[in-house]
């Protein structure tokens, strides 16, 4: 819970001032640094917080990942002018323009999750930060908000890149936002040996105090009425406008790698799954489950068509979701990695019109043609990094013009799959091109729909909205 508000005084600038943080603080050198990756929980977060490192490192031509959480829709939940769906929309354009002047270059990944919420999505949040630092080392760092920073959504970020640290090594760093503002250069929290100061040159302060102009939606009044005044007001900015920026480097130590985990390296080979299926023909409960069902049910109701014409299934193991397909599009292609499955699909559905069945390996082995439904369901933990880019990709490729990918997976980690739900997921939202219509997450699946961009919501297709 916030327990402080942007429309108090706070501290004053000129009291940091006097403090000469620069000269209490050790100074952060960068000759160890190969990639940035920023965590921002919201929108401007990384312009403030380290705008100027980010600014630094593009000028030194290093690559650089920014991962928003949010879209920042919260921002203003009292304004007459501005829903959250605007907001989001705006917040959007304007951290990509910030980011497009600090770092031309750099990957900006917009994970869309909801504002004021992230401490219920930490899973989403550290699996998009896990794959955006593989397996780099130390030579990689995370910088994400700090965690007694006063925020939940700030505390949710840091809580994911600590996470996403801890098991995928690279150095973790902090930046204060709202800090400056509620406590005082005497505090307790200022006094830990690891916080570092960032001096920045003229070029760089100038490169961030543009990039935080450019969250015109946080920086100037919305309009004249209550409830739109500006979140970061002058007072606020002068923060910012200093010829430093503050990190606290977070000590962690790496998560001993169980013996018995997959390679995230190396997706599951055939016979990983013959040796499953030989305990029965239907080891998943797929028939006999309610959470089998009823899970299906939820993935049929998300389709955003109520027919489509020809349908790929990745992953159709014994064809219960294929029999279901079968009723909402004109042909099914259910491809599987191994045969004995694909035995008893065939057998489920004989003599229905238009369901066929392949044994494939992907993603080298991809079928020809175009979809206009393709079914990601329970298989992409299954892959390696490398090859669910490449499934998601081929995926791209294969939609036909007005189609849609719909993936759904189980989110509690697996010991034998290279990789999570989650983390799957994550993945989802770097695939260009794609736009998320639909999410359901619950504590034990997440459900998702892209289709290209852009999209027409089901009412507008019905004609119920413009």
């Amino acid at each position: 819970m916030v327990t402080f508000n942007h429309s108090d005084g706070g501290t004053p600038e000129k009291a940091w001032q006097a403090a000469h943080l620069p000269v209490r603080f050790n100074s952060l050198g960068l000759d160890a640094l190969e990639r940035l990756i920023v965590v921002s929980a919201h929108p401007d977060d990384e312009s403030l917080g380290v705008g100027g490192l980010i600014a630094h490192v593009a000028g030194l031509g290093l690559p650089i990942i920014v991962i928003v959480l949010s879209n920042g829709e919260a921002s203003h939940p009292n304004s007459p002018t501005h829903d959250p769906a605007r907001l989001a929309q705006l917040r959007r354009i304007e951290v990509t323009d910030a980011l497009a002047h600090l770092a031309p270059n750099a990957l900006v990944h917009l994970l869309e999750l909801p504002d004021g919420k992230l401490t219920e999505n930490v899973d989403i949040a550290e699996g998009a930060i896990a794959e955006a630092i593989g397996d780099a080392g130390d030579s990689t760092w995370v910088v994400a908000p700090w965690r007694a920073d006063g925020h939940p959504d700030h505390a949710a970020a840091s809580s994911a890149a600590e996470r996403a640290v801890r098991t995928h090594r690279a150095r973790l760093f902090e930046y204060p936002i709202w800090a400056w503002h509620w406590s005082t250069p005497d505090d307790a929290v200022w006094s830990a040996e690891t916080v570092r100061v960032f001096d920045l040159k003229p070029v760089e302060r100038a490169a961030k105090a543009q990039a935080l102009a450019l969250h015109r939606s946080q920086v100037r009044p919305l309009s004249e009425s209550p409830g739109d005044e500006a979140i970061v007001p002058a007072s606020f900015r002068a923060h910012f406008a200093r010829d430093y920026e503050t990190l606290i480097e977070v000590r962690v130590r790496p998560e001993p790698p169980a013996d018995a985990h997959a390679d995230p390296q190396q997706s599951l080979a055939a016979g990983y799954f013959d040796t499953v299926y030989s305990s029965g023909p239907d080891p998943w409960g797929f028939e006999t489950r309610w959470y089998e069902k009823r899970k299906r049910s939820a993935l049929l109701a998300a389709l955003p068509r109520q027919r489509f014409g020809a349908a790929l299934e990745l992953g159709c193991s014994t064809g219960v979701l294929t029999a279901e397909l079968a009723d909402r599009c004109d042909t099914v292609l259910g491809i599987d990695l191994v045969e004995q499955p694909l035995g008893i699909a065939r057998q489920r559905l004989v003599g229905w019109p238009g369901v066929s069945f392949e044994r494939r390996t992907l993603p080298a082995d991809w079928p020809e043609g175009e979809f206009e439904l393709i079914v990601l369901s329970e298989v992409g933990y299954y892959c390696s990094a490398a090859d669910l880019r490449r499934v998601l990709e081929q995926c791209r490729a294969s939609l036909a013009p007005g189609g849609a990918l719909v993936a759904c997976h189980w989110r509690h980690p697996v010991a034998d799959y290279p990789l999570t739900g989650d983390a799957v997921h994550a993945q989802l939202t770097h695939v260009v091109g794609l736009q998320r219509t639909v999410r359901h997450l619950e504590r034990d699946f997440v459900l998702e729909v892209y289709e290209q961009r852009p999209a027409l919501s089901v009412a507008q297709r019905d004609g119920l909205v413009p």
